[in-house]
């Protein structure tokens, strides 16, 4: 299996500190090859997600400029203003994009530029820029599946660290995002053909899908979304999927696919919501070390504590 399977760790998934366990590792057992399998398919879609990320973030950012400025409509937003504004004091691009962050001016939109030195949200650290072409829809909620956002990486590299110090670096380095509203609070999230490898290894992702997302405010107004829970889930027949960055033996790419039911998030946290995760074909994997290529993974919450379920191979963690 590819080192990066063993070096990531993202604080996204890393839950064990707010997740009830009480079985045994031994009942936990039968279920570990499925946690493997959700592993390396939440890791591979984060990876070609990271454009999408930028994107969305970028579409608060602007929503809470032009509310800010709303007395003012004729007011252009700008990579300058992008850049400085603030909420309660904080710098929201540093907020949003990590501290050193960059937004420039780009043809056709903002360049976005991260700081290697800086963790974000979802455990990794950013290398390189994301262009964000606005294609003239000032704010996303403007934006049409005829005329939409489009999210294309500029020399975009992905890094974790495992425990104990390990670089791995995953180049993401073709393929577009595109983002649009659907006119009914509803945005669209389509990855195409997203090309990624892990540094000196010749396989190649090729990962694309759609992913829906609702927010507490329509237009994604950062301060009225902050804290709040955003909605997203995938369809039947265009979720995430394709080749991966992975490889069982070596000699082969493995393609796996996501899929996303009722899914509530706080912040980069799912906290409510079934995840299903699978390798496509049968032939590219052991049988013996995997007697089912489908896991699928329920969370619900108290409100204090987030718990979860896997299902695997006809085995349920941790039991009732």
């Amino acid at each position: 299996m590819n080192k990066l399977f063993a070096t990531i760790v993202l604080a996204a998934f890393a839950l064990s500190s707010c997740i009830k366990e009480d079985d045994s590792y031994k009942e936990r057992l039968p279920v570990l090859p499925g946690e493997t399998i959700y592993n390396m398919t939440m890791t591979q879609n984060s990876i070609a997600s990271q454009p999408a990320n930028a994107g969305m973030r970028l579409a608060l950012l602007v929503a809470e400029a032009r509310f800010q400025n709303a007395d003012d409509p004729a007011t252009e937003i700008t990579a300058e203003m992008l850049s400085s504004l603030t909420l309660e004091n904080v710098t929201l691009r540093t907020r949003l994009f990590g501290t050193d962050s960059k937004i420039e001016a780009a043809e056709g939109g903002f360049k976005i530029t991260y700081s290697e030195s800086v963790q974000q949200a979802d455990g990794f650290y950013l290398k390189g820029s994301v262009l964000v072409k606005t294609n003239g829809a000032e704010q996303l909620k403007d934006a049409t599946s005829a005329n939409p956002w489009q999210v294309v990486p500029q020399e975009l590299k992905v890094i974790a660290y495992s425990q104990y110090g390990d670089k791995q670096t995953v180049n993401v380095e073709s393929g577009s995002t595109t983002l649009y509203s659907d006119g009914n609070g509803q945005y669209v999230i389509s990855l195409n053909s997203i090309r990624a490898n892990i540094d000196e290894k010749s396989f190649y992702s090729d990962w694309s899908g759609t992913l829906y997302l609702s927010a507490e405010d329509d237009d994604l107004i950062y301060s009225k979304c902050k804290g709040k829970d955003f909605k997203v889930y995938s369809d039947s027949y265009s979720y995430p999927s394709g080749d991966s960055i992975y490889s069982y033996d070596g000699s082969q790419k493995l393609a796996l696919s996501y899929q996303l039911t009722d899914g509530v998030f706080r912040g980069m946290t799912i906290i409510e919501g079934t995840q299903e995760c699978s390798f496509v074909n049968r032939w590219e994997y052991d049988t013996a070390a995997y007697p089912s290529g489908d896991v699928r993974y329920v969370w619900s919450n108290n409100g204090n504590t987030i718990y979860r379920k896997i299902y695997y191979n006809n085995y349920v963690y941790p039991k009732d």
